[in-house]
């Protein structure tokens, strides 16, 4: 009796090949898909660290009946003059501490009995100056964008380190750098450290705004926007370096204006060059299209970075300049004032 074998089959190289090729395309198609929901996800979460920014400053508003200032000047009331250069002050990030659940930091620092350079120069008593820094350096995940992961980490980016400051010599740290934040205050449309005029944005440096003075309404005006630390040097909570200072090495560590178009700074400027002083004073984010914003009323919107910016280029003007060479704002520039008197409802 003869037996017969069944003949086995397998696959061919070219089957081989095609199965391969299939996959590819399937993964190409699928992975794009994969990687927007991601970013949305992430997107949503800076939204929500947003949003508790923003009901923190509606908590302080409620119980100072104030908003919180900028950044407190080591001489008030404010002059920017020789009084304030280089000494390290308190940003709006560190007083918004305790509304933020992150009370016990916030009395670990002093903050209202220390400014921030006597905290850097260890002379807090009931802190070593290794454990003053170290608080210093606290990642916050609340004010870190998910989109972000850090030129530097969850440090400020190296090219806004404190190197120079008061405190910082006293204190021996060379180019120190605090904990990084990707969220910054709206300061309106001055560049300049102001000693009495108003910037027309929601937090100043020589005063803090009281809700009433939000003309323009509470859902028409920004309190607070993005800025990425890969082409805008991002900012820092715990304050600023130099309260006299202007551009991107001076009071911008905390805060921001609306001269500069939304996501300017990329592609980047070379850090010495004029035109990136401006664009990194301004707001920015990795998100594709533009920027998150807290409302002073404590409602979030994604502003496209193609929302109506106006600006005269002739007679010489520079990328960020506006008045005068342009009379009439922009609804970006108008978002970032509370009170022109002309209400803008926010694109969507």
């Amino acid at each position: 009796m003869r037996l017969v074998r069944s003949r086995r089959h397998a696959f061919t190289l070219v089957e081989l090949l095609v199965v391969i090729a299939i996959i590819g395309v399937l993964v190409g198609l699928l992975l794009p898909a994969v990687q927007a929901a991601r970013e949305a996800a992430r997107r949503m979460q800076c939204q929500n660290n947003l949003k508790q920014l923003a009901l923190a400053c509606l908590n302080y508003e409620s119980a100072l009946k104030r908003f919180p200032m900028a950044f407190v000047p080591a001489v008030t009331p404010y002059p920017p003059n020789a009084n304030n250069a280089n000494v390290e002050a308190w940003g709006w990030g560190a007083l918004l501490l305790p509304y933020l659940e992150q009370g016990n930091l916030h009395s670990r620092l002093q903050v209202n009995r220390y400014s921030l350079r006597a905290t850097i120069a260890g002379e807090n008593p009931s802190l070593t100056p290794a454990q003053a820094q170290a608080l210093l350096q606290t990642p916050i995940s609340t004010f870190q964008c998910p989109s972000d992961t850090g030129a530097g980490g969850d440090l400020i980016h190296q090219q806004r380190h404190f190197g120079g400051g008061v405190g910082t010599q006293a204190a021996g740290l060379g180019n120190w750098r605090p904990a990084r934040a990707n969220y910054i205050s709206n300061r309106g449309t001055r560049d300049q450290p102001q000693s009495t005029l108003d910037t027309h944005g929601m937090m100043m440096e020589n005063t803090a705004i009281r809700i009433a003075e939000v003309t323009d309404g509470t859902s028409n005006t920004f309190q607070i926007g993005e800025r990425d630390s890969q082409y805008g040097r991002g900012g820092t909570w715990i304050g600023v370096r130099n309260p006299r200072g202007a551009f991107a090495r001076g009071i911008y560590y905390v805060t921001a204006n609306v001269r500069p178009p939304l996501n300017s700074s990329d592609p980047p400027y070379g850090w010495n060059s004029s035109a990136n002083r401006a664009v990194q004073a301004g707001f920015s984010s990795l998100h594709t299209g533009g920027a998150n914003f807290a409302y002073v009323d404590g409602s979030i919107h994604f502003i496209s970075e193609n929302i109506e910016w106006r600006q005269d280029r002739a007679g010489g003007c520079r990328v960020w300049d506006i008045a005068p060479c342009e009379p009439t704002y922009g609804v970006y520039q108008r978002l970032g004032r509370r009170n022109d008197g002309f209400v803008f409802a926010t694109p969507e």
